[in-house]
């Protein structure tokens, strides 16, 4: 039986998530303070892991009671001398600031981290969704960062680190998720074949694929859109930067070895894919708790 056994949050895109016991689903379908807040350069453009592998030296601690962030520097990410411009990340000091924008906010520290000015965005109502069109949670399965961890030799925890989702699912089989957001088509009926005349192979092929399903987390409602297209952010090692040689093309080989039977992946271009994103269907401003029963 699924059972939702982890909820994470991402206050700050591209930092550290906060794993909490439950969260309020807003109206725009996120949870309440996953990515409400973002780093912007002078010029607005976003300043994330993706353009810079120094966010992988940088922890955060957060108290969103508070509304405070707490920051410091990973000791095992100053060996890491293979990020450009580690160096400057020596002498910076484990500091706490208000997540606000301006000079008591955390925007100095992360400048002087980064090597760039930035500034703090906020929104609230929904936070800043990398799929705008399915901004709801992500969901994965335990089972499936287990499979992927054994594939490149790490654990749980850096599977996590590595991908982000914010639901973590158990009492599943690896890549459960996919089975929601690409069913495959359904099995020809066994009896068909009796009949005289030629079929063909599949008779369902001229179809479309069948739509992504919707699921229920307590009273919230969610509906799968897609797979997730995955970036450069999970080849990395999640402290130190340090790239994983060919993972990309060894992600991809492993996945298609284990496609499951039960899942249409032709309308996918790449299988450089995992977890699943989602937009709401019902329940804004219930609250979703962890241990509760994932039905479809």
């Amino acid at each position: 039986m699924p059972t939702l056994d982890r909820i994470t949050l991402y206050p700050v895109k591209s930092l550290d998530g906060l794993a909490v016991h439950s969260a309020r689903v807003l109206p725009s379908g996120a949870l309440e303070n996953d990515r409400r807040w973002r780093l912007v350069d002078m010029e607005g453009r976003v300043v994330n892991a993706k353009r810079t592998p120094l966010f992988h030296a940088i922890r955060a601690e957060f108290a969103l009671d508070e509304r405070l962030i707490t920051l410091c520097v990973a000791p095992a990410s100053l060996a890491a001398a293979a990020i450009p411009g580690i160096d400057r990340l020596q002498n910076i000091a484990r500091d706490s600031f208000h997540l606000v924008p301006g000079e008591k906010g955390p925007c100095g520290w992360l400048s002087e981290a980064l090597g760039v000015g930035v500034l703090l965005e906020e929104r609230p109502d929904g936070g800043f969704p990398d799929d705008r069109d399915a901004p709801g949670p992500t969901l994965i399965s335990t089972a499936s960062l287990e499979e992927v961890a054994r594939w490149f030799g790490f654990d749980l925890a850096e599977g996590r680190r590595r991908f982000r989702a914010n639901l973590e699912i158990g009492g599943c089989g690896a890549f459960w998720e996919d089975t929601l957001a690409s069913p495959a088509r359904p099995a020809l009926n066994p009896s068909l074949a009796d009949l005289p005349g030629d079929l063909p192979a599949d008779p369902y092929a001229h179809l479309p694929p069948p739509e992504p399903k919707e699921f229920s987390i307590g009273e919230a409602r969610f509906r799968a859109t897609n797979v997730c297209k995955r970036c450069v952010v999970p080849s990395r090692e999640s402290t130190t930067g340090a790239v994983t040689a060919h993972f990309r093309d060894a992600f991809e080989a492993r996945r298609s070895r284990g496609m499951r039977s039960d899942v249409d992946a032709s309308g996918w271009n790449h299988l450089y894919r995992l977890g699943v994103n989602t937009r709401l269907a019902g329940g804004s401003g219930s609250m979703i708790s962890r241990f509760v029963r994932v039905s479809g």
